[in-house]
């Protein structure tokens, strides 16, 4: 196994089992501002990441959720991280959480992983090959009518409302198979990339989310764009993750007047 890959399986798994921990223990909560929390879980699986990134990679910089917010994201040597995606999830108890590492040079991803805990899927990929689940190959869905399409789409519902999107929503929630709202990035595109959903819409999201589930998207074949149809980087904040089949018609509808 790549030296990579074995150090981001390292450390999604060991911030799975700090995790695991500190909710054992009984979670402390900080409210960082309205319906932005974070947990001594989050830290703690910060803290075993970034300790194992010290260790290996001592040169690289790191952008992180709680602790390490602000990075050059030009720097030859980045580590995204975001300890627990779904943190609201994870502390009402809902399954639908887990961690993500990615590792980007010179603001392009080289390598990223995502573990979704409860359901204990590690998806990864690498520049250059394809995406794995689980250590097996994965593709984005074949579906061709967007009628036949199940999407996600981003939980904060109001976005959709302040950005003027919320009768494209309503639409695609009305012409598609299902639509439903997770509340976390990298089950949004994890999903669209192992094809067990077919698209998916983001309306805010930050480094840390997406770094890696955008990048193990794309090299399962999916279409990941912005809201305008232009490719991602860093500082991308709206998306549109899809098997490819229907991009253009879903830009379409978002981007009505």
């Amino acid at each position: 196994m790549p030296k990579m890959q074995s150090f981001v399986e390292e450390c999604l798994k060991g911030a799975a089992r700090e995790i695991e921990r500190a909710k054992t223990e009984g979670l402390s909560i900080k409210a960082k501002g309205r319906n932005d929390m974070a947990t001594s879980a989050d830290f703690a699986a910060e803290k075993l990441i970034v300790g194992k990134i010290r260790k290996e990679f001592p040169d690289s910089a790191v952008l992180s959720e709680e602790s390490y917010t602000e990075a050059q994201l030009a720097h030859p040597s980045l580590f995204v991280i975001d300890p627990i995606d779904g943190t609201h999830n994870f502390i009402q108890g809902i399954p639908i959480y887990g961690v993500s590492i990615a590792h980007f040079s010179e603001g392009r991803p080289t390598a990223g992983g995502i573990y979704m805990i409860p359901q204990k899927l590690l998806f990864y990929a690498e520049k250059g090959k394809q995406s794995t689940l689980n250590g097996r190959k994965i593709s984005v869905s074949k579906k061709g009518r967007l009628e036949d399409f199940f999407m996600f789409c981003d939980s904060r519902i109001h976005l959709a409302k302040e950005q003027g999107k919320m009768d494209a929503v309503l639409e695609l929630e009305k012409m598609s198979q299902h639509t439903r709202f997770v509340g976390s990035a990298i089950y949004d595109m994890g999903y669209v990339a192992c094809g067990m959903i077919d698209a998916s819409i983001d309306f805010k999201l930050k480094p840390y989310d997406f770094a890696a589930a955008a990048f193990i998207a794309e090299q399962a074949g999916a279409t990941v764009t912005d809201f305008e149809g232009k490719g991602w980087d860093l500082a991308t904040k709206k998306f549109v993750t899809s098997n490819g089949l229907q991009h253009k018609r879903l830009l379409e509808i978002l981007n009505k007047r």
